[in-house]
């Protein structure tokens, strides 16, 4: 994501949408997806919106507000087009394409994994990052000429996808949370020791 545009930060505008934004929406977010319930619940074990989850959740909040704002400036870039030449708003139309998934696809992992509560959520956001990142990046390349860079972009073919990827499918906190088929497994499995105990304890009183 950083390049010279980043830097509208710098502006006061810029300020507003690059710092409280995103902070205001993932408190937001992270206010109601604590109140989800998690799919598989073990003492013990983290699950839940906190941790790392939630750390995730505030670098989406920024990746989405980033790329909505890229996609907002890109149609009034199109629109200003449009009002000058009718000829050009096709070209100008097809210079929103990338803007338009990676907005997309950022706004969606950030709600899925806020609200959301299933396996199906939890793959649906590992491909949404992607499609954010090297998909954004090779549509950039194919439509608009722009050199593929991979990991020039903040959710690019970089350390962050990847590690973001490895932590959503294998860490316990997503697991426990999503309900995917190893959490549900580790909680029959618990349940069958607590069953055992409970017997065991019965016989004793006995």
């Amino acid at each position: 994501m950083p390049n010279a545009d980043f830097f509208f930060f710098e502006a006061s505008p810029g300020l507003l949408v690059g710092l409280i934004v995103p902070v205001v929406l993932w408190a937001v977010l992270l206010f109601i997806g604590k109140r989800v319930p998690p799919v598989v619940k073990i003492p013990g074990m983290p699950c839940g919106i906190g941790g790392l989850l939630s750390f995730l959740l505030f670098c989406f909040s920024f990746e989405a507000a980033w790329s909505l704002w890229t996609f907002g400036r890109a149609l009034g870039e199109v629109i200003r087009v449009a009002v000058m030449d009718a000829a050009f708003i096709w070209p100008a139309v097809k210079t929103l394409i990338p803007s338009l998934f990676a907005s997309f696809a950022a706004v969606g992992v950030l709600v899925l994994l806020a609200v959301g509560r299933s396996p199906a959520v939890l793959w649906t956001s590992v491909v949404l990052l992607w499609v954010a990142g090297p998909v954004n990046d090779w549509l950039e390349s194919v439509i608009l000429g722009v050199p593929f860079a991979p990991g020039q972009a903040f959710a690019g073919v970089s350390v962050f996808t990847v590690v973001a990827t490895v932590y959503l499918l294998f860490s316990r906190r997503p697991a426990f949370t999503y309900g995917t088929r190893g959490a549900k497994k580790i909680a029959a499995q618990y349940a069958a020791m607590v069953r055992d105990a409970v017997k065991a304890d019965e016989g004793g009183a006995r």
